[in-house]
């Protein structure tokens, strides 16, 4: 298959990523981050203005390079801050609501002038103040369960308030490991896109070599076989030589059929010969009778003839056609002797066939010292591009070495940061467990009402109140501490760590123009820290921060994402014209024409020659032997010396004539008949001769002319053939170098060594700061806002209910003192008893208004019973309440009647009458 038809392989061996990697299996992207909407909350209550942004960072930097003091840093920032500020004044001012109410509420306490402890006798008086007690009850059951669902809120935020807090705890705990896998996979990265890059080029070089190696070692299929191949269809060499081979093989029958006539010519010149003297003897016998005839029959005696060869002229052409020189070569071509036209033809024919089939394996021979050329070459070649990767491994390890060099120092501040940590778990412990025992002191109270124990409640109420006002105090200084931690660090770390695409704020800070530099690197942090692992580099990086993360993002190359061009000179490597050597090797492999000048010119004599001797008539031959026949000659000579016979009157010239006869048809049977069968083989051999030699001349004639022809165009065309096909064999083993070249172009900016897991790295590292450290200190000052939001107001219900408590109190000793009094008349029993009577009456008339008179009729009923139980057996009043005694007074009562008859439905509008 030729150079331009075979196509250039594109398949190269590619390098397998690494799966070491640890980040990916910490799981730290899985999981429910509960308060992250905060970030919401928190970016409008402080400043990520860019001008803004940038001036505190100016102060960060002033601040990190010590230039300014932590009380002026502190000073400035506040001048930016005034969200936080509010919202610090908020958090200040909801917790002084506690102690600020407590104040006022102690401050307003006095004796109720409503509530008289002396004892009632006005049956009206004492209804208000049992309608009194009933609503402070509904009262005290309202604060009862608005306490109730305070503390439950207040609950749900201690375990938020717990939750957050051990997150925090673990996640700082967990921070070293994650940080020391994140360099762990540093190393990895970097170890890994070495090995992936150096395979690339490398691995993809070797497979080049061996392809081309190949190539060469096949030189004879590749660039010898398609000139052949060309050449051969173009002129049709191989035909024509076959089409030689079949005119051998109609030679050797040609010669067959020559060798056939002249064993005929043979065997007829060796019968003509005795014949002739057989017919020369009948001659004289018949002239001998002719003298003896009588006078009177001489006339018939004389008309008696017969014709000689000689006259005939038939051995004459037999020898001449048997001496024939054209019939001698050509009965000479196809014979099998050594210095036969047919065995030299054979031969040249042969050396032609092999110079021209041999041809690749010249070719492949002639080419040897060229091949060793460029294998040696190829040599150096690899040689030269495995030192320019030195260069890349080298920049590595540096690299490598850096990474741990940061372990290490991380490994020295761990102890630091866990005790950071250890501080603030126990801070936040502690403001949850300060949190819940003020819960628990509110939960007390609470169960201390439900218990009855009013007195208690009350007390332990305004006691968890006053724990209040100092606890709120306390937490509010937690939440501004957490808010101060957590708010900034969202907003100037988790900002600008999520601000992807353009990642502006983190390029400011630590790319360009690098404010944590005391002076602005040129180039970028990247090139920073390649600096830093070879200072005695002579390239640069110029890439920006946002761009590497967001390339490694999209899982691109680390060749192209870091430009590594500098350090590893790729399209230099990869091209052969830097090797000027290696491409004048390549370019002296060419395919010489000397072989195919003249190398049929032997061939085309022979066919001249032959050719040439090919022209013989045969036609002539062939008409002149058609026209002679001896045994006619005698036949006719016979049937006239039978018929003279007849009419000689002669007996004994007679009987001469009939055993001259006898003797001539003896000559006709034995001799000239044979020979008449000779002639007719003689002219069927003259005539196949003749067709066979018209064919075979023409086939003669057109292979000479396509020989001619086809050596014509080898002679002008096949240098140009053996240059074009050359130049396609060289520019397919440069096309290896440009397969290789494009496929690591190709794989380096694309696909090898992904900068994936540095972005795994980068976003777990945000991941587990904002979202696992971040997040829940957030959800711990807002836990705690909401605890102090609940305290406030969990203060106003329980002072609330303390005085709910002493009023309920201190009317029920009023109650009691009422109730124990002796009622002195049974008529005032009678009276208390037809009350109730008529109220139970209009109970009855008006049945829409009994939830209304329930209450009354309760409290009415229980006084009832109490004096029933006061009073003997002989005062006691049976059913028949109509009955009184003389000297019982007659008792006045209320009668509530609807003011309008469309208020019947309505219990609230009523007016007393006396009954």
């Amino acid at each position: 298959m030729e150079p331009s038809e075979s196509p250039i392989p594109q398949d190269f061996p590619e390098p397998v990523p690494s799966e070491a990697y640890i980040i990916p299996t910490l799981g730290l992207q899985q999981g429910t981050f509960v308060f992250s909407y905060l970030s919401i909350f928190l970016s409008y209550i402080t400043p990520y203005d860019l001008p803004v942004v940038y001036c505190i960072l100016e102060l960060l930097r002033d601040a990190f390079h010590t230039r300014v003091s932590f009380l002026e840093l502190i000073m400035e920032a506040l001048k930016v801050e005034s969200g936080y500020i509010c919202v610090i004044a908020i958090f200040f001012l909801i917790s002084l609501i506690p102690l600020c109410y407590t104040i006022a509420w102690g401050c307003s306490k006095r004796e109720d002038d409503d509530i008289n402890a002396g004892p009632t006798v006005d049956a009206i008086i004492q209804a208000e103040e049992l309608s009194l007690e009933e609503s402070l009850k509904c009262r005290r059951s309202f604060l009862s369960l608005s306490l109730q669902i305070i503390i439950l809120l207040l609950i749900a935020s201690i375990i938020a308030m717990f939750v957050t807090n051990e997150q925090i705890a673990s996640s700082i705990d967990e921070t070293p490991s994650v940080l020391r896998s994140s360099l762990a996979d540093v190393e990895t990265f970097l170890r890994d896109t070495e090995q992936q890059i150096s395979f690339v080029i490398l691995e993809g070089l070797k497979t080049t070599v061996d392809r081309i190696k190949s190539d060469l070692e096949g030189i004879d299929k590749l660039l010898g076989e398609p000139v052949q191949n060309h050449l051969s269809l173009f002129t049709g060499i191989e035909i024509i030589f076959e089409s030689i081979m079949d005119i051998s093989t109609s030679s050797n029958n040609l010669s067959r059929r020559i060798s056939l006539l002249q064993e005929t010519l043979a065997r007829a010149a060796k019968i003509s010969y005795e014949a002739e003297y057989r017919l020369d003897e009948l001659q004289i016998q018949l002239s001998v009778l002719q003298r003896q005839c009588s006078y009177r029959d001489r006339p018939l005696c004389d008309t008696l003839k017969i014709k000689n060869f000689e006259e005939s002229g038939l051995i004459e052409k037999i020898r001449k056609l048997q001496n024939d020189p054209v019939l001698s070569k050509l009965m000479t071509m196809g014979e099998a002797g050594k210095n036969s036209t047919m065995k030299i033809l054979t031969q040249e024919l042969t050396v032609a066939r092999a110079i021209f089939r041999n041809y690749r394996t010249e070719l492949k021979n002639a080419t040897l010292v060229s091949r060793e050329h460029i294998s040696n070459h190829l040599e150096d070649f690899t040689n030269a591009t495995f030192s320019s990767t030195t260069v890349l491994s080298a920049t590595v390890n540096n690299l490598v070495g850096e990474v741990s060099k940061i372990g290490n120092f991380s490994d020295s501040l761990f102890d630091y940061y866990r005790d950071i940590g250890e501080v603030l778990w126990l801070t936040g412990l502690s403001a949850t467990i300060c949190t819940l025992l003020v819960t628990l002191i509110l939960l007390g109270a609470l169960s201390c009402g439900c218990c009855h124990a009013d007195n208690k409640a009350g007390i332990t109420l305004i006691i968890g109140a006053v724990i209040i006002c100092i606890a709120s105090i306390a937490l509010s200084g937690f939440a501004m501490v957490e808010m101060l931690l957590g708010a900034h660090g969202h907003v100037f770390i988790c900002n600008p760590l999520y601000d992807a695409p353009n990642y502006t704020i983190l390029g400011k800070l630590i790319d360009k123009p690098g404010l944590i530099y005391p002076v602005e690197p040129p180039n970028g942090i990247i090139d920073k820290i390649v600096e830093v692992a070879d200072p005695n580099r002579t390239f640069s990086i110029n890439v920006s921060l946002a761009n590497v993360i967001n390339e490694c993002e999209r899982n691109k190359g680390s060749f192209s994402t870091f430009q590594l061009e500098g350090l590893i000179n790729v399209s230099s490597i990869m091209n052969y014209r830097s090797y000027p050597h290696l491409e004048s090797s390549i370019q002296a492999i060419a395919a010489s024409e000397a072989p195919f000048i003249k190398f049929t010119a032997p061939i085309q004599t022979i066919l001249e020659d032959m050719l040439t001797d090919s022209d013989v008539n045969l036609t002539a031959f062939r008409m002149d032997l058609t026209q002679l026949s001896p045994d006619k000659d005698v036949m006719t000579f016979i049937d006239q010396l039978q018929r003279v016979s007849a009419q000689i009157q002669d007996v004994a010239t007679s009987s001469r004539m009939a055993t001259l006869g006898s003797r001539a048809k003896r000559l006709q049977a034995s001799l000239l008949q044979p020979l008449e069968h000779l002639r007719g083989d003689i002219v069927y051999h003259l005539t196949a001769l003749e067709l066979q030699l018209s064919p075979w001349a023409a086939q003669l004639n057109k292979s000479l002319n396509h020989l001619r022809g086809a050596q014509a165009y080898l002679d002008l065309e096949s240098a140009a053939v053996c240059h074009n096909k050359s130049e396609l064999f060289r520019n397919h083993l440069k096309g290896h170098f440009e397969a290789y070249r494009n496929h690591s172009n190709v794989i380096l900016s694309d696909k090898c060594a992904s900068c994936r897991p540095l972005f795994d790295i980068f976003d777990a590292m945000r991941v587990l700061f904002c979202h696992h450290i971040m997040d829940p200190m957030n959800g711990l000052w807002f836990s705690s806002f909401l605890c102090l939001f609940l305290w406030a107001i969990a203060t106003t219900v329980s002072l609330l209910m303390s005085s709910t408590y002493r009023r309920l109190e201190v009317l029920s000793g009023k109650l009691q003192q009422t109730t124990s009094n002796f009622y002195g008349t049974t008529g005032s029993l009678r009276s208390d008893a037809r009350g109730i009577l008529h109220l139970q009456h209009q109970q009855q008339q008006y049945p829409e208004s009994s939830s209304h008179w329930s209450t009354t009729q309760r409290f009415v009923s229980v006084h009832f019973a109490e004096v029933m139980e006061s009073r003997t057996d002989d005062e006691i009043i049976y059913d028949d309440v109509d009955v009184y005694r003389d000297d019982e007074v007659d008792v006045d009562y209320i009668e509530l009647t609807p003011k309008n008859d469309d208020d019947d439905d309505d219990p609230t509008k009523f007016q007393e009458c006396l009954i």
